[in-house]
């Protein structure tokens, strides 16, 4: 590994355990601009010849080793997958577009907050909730099962773990409230909920009730100590957040069904790739669950790739089959 930062050895260990794992030099980049949670650039996804992590110059310390990690695992996961010819990735292409955006259209007709809004809000809400949606199921399932391995096998990193966590879990579950009377309520509910779940699973599987999303998020602490009378309240029921708790703990079902706590319990090679399985599965059943099997399907990194590039292309299109004009 070429590296010129100070690591703890805890990360050191990691990155040369997972650099012989998988045959490959990983390389790391301070970069200005890059987000709070890294850049993983890798060999897998792009088809490069490099593996790079790149993170913040804000970060030092153990969080900056944490989020190198968090990277780390996910190229793991990625290469290990590869190595058995069975790396994929959700993508889409104008057919599955046109079908999504349909589906979103018809949503923002039911919904009583968002049936009135203008013509050209419709029609601009349509194609960013079908791209927020694909960027946060390809995302989420991945973020929460290397937050699972570098628990079990980074302790040292648990302070800076569970500080980031904290943090992100209160943007991620604020980032629609602005935008929560514009979107149809199924879909902030279906939103948040991911986010919920991924942090319930981890407070229970790090023992961390700080993670707790009812003692971490303001919106949700009201919701902790209801009895079932009050749960089943005409008040309750109504209430977005509650909804938020209701798809979240069917989200956690999936999780615990999948046993993703006990086949993470003591991450070895001979389990990345049954870690890596449990992934796609979530992410199949979570798809289910929100009704949005439609919108997306599995393909290679150059299929994706692709399609991201040519997503206006896929807008155009799904707008003219729907409203016969762009």
């Amino acid at each position: 590994m070429e590296n010129k930062y100070e690591i703890s050895s805890s990360l050191q260990s990691l990155l040369d355990h997972i650099e012989e794992q998988l045959g490959i030099t990983i390389h790391l980049q301070r970069k200005q601009e890059a987000p709070r949670k890294g850049i993983l650039l890798d060999q897998y996804t792009y088809q490069g010849s490099r593996n790079v992590i790149a993170f913040s110059n804000q970060q030092i310390g153990m969080l900056k080793d944490f989020v190198i990690a968090q990277n780390v695992i996910r190229l793991l996961l990625k290469g290990i997958a590869a190595k058995n010819n069975a790396y994929r990735v959700l993508s889409f292409d104008g057919k599955s577009a046109t079908a999504g955006m349909e589906q979103i259209y018809l949503d923002v007709l039911k919904d009583e907050k968002t049936r009135h809004l203008d013509f050209w809000m419709k029609k601009k809400l349509m194609f960013y909730l079908y791209m927020l949606f694909h960027e946060s199921i390809i995302e989420l399932p991945w973020t929460l099962l290397s937050n699972v391995v570098i628990a079990k096998l980074c302790p040292v990193m648990r302070n800076a773990q569970v500080y980031y966590l904290m943090k992100e879990s209160m943007r991620d579950m604020h980032d629609l409230v602005s935008f929560k009377d514009f979107i149809p309520r199924r879909y902030f509910v279906m939103h948040n909920g991911m986010f919920f779940a991924r942090d319930l699973m981890l407070g229970e599987v790090m023992s961390e009730m700080k993670l707790n999303p009812m003692i971490n998020i303001p919106e949700l602490k009201k919701f902790k100590n209801l009895n079932l009378m009050e749960m089943l309240t005409h008040r309750w029921q109504k209430n977005p957040w509650y909804q938020t708790k209701l798809v979240g703990d069917a989200m956690v079902n999936i999780l615990k069904e999948l046993k993703v706590s006990a086949t993470c319990e003591h991450p070895r090679p001979d389990t990345y790739f049954q870690i890596y399985q449990i992934g796609e599965e979530i992410t199949n059943r979570w798809v289910r669950l929100m009704q949005i099997e439609k919108y997306y399907f599995w393909d290679t990194p150059a299929h994706q790739a692709a399609a991201i590039k040519n997503q206006e292309d896929f807008e155009k299109e799904a707008r003219m089959a729907i409203f016969g004009e762009v």
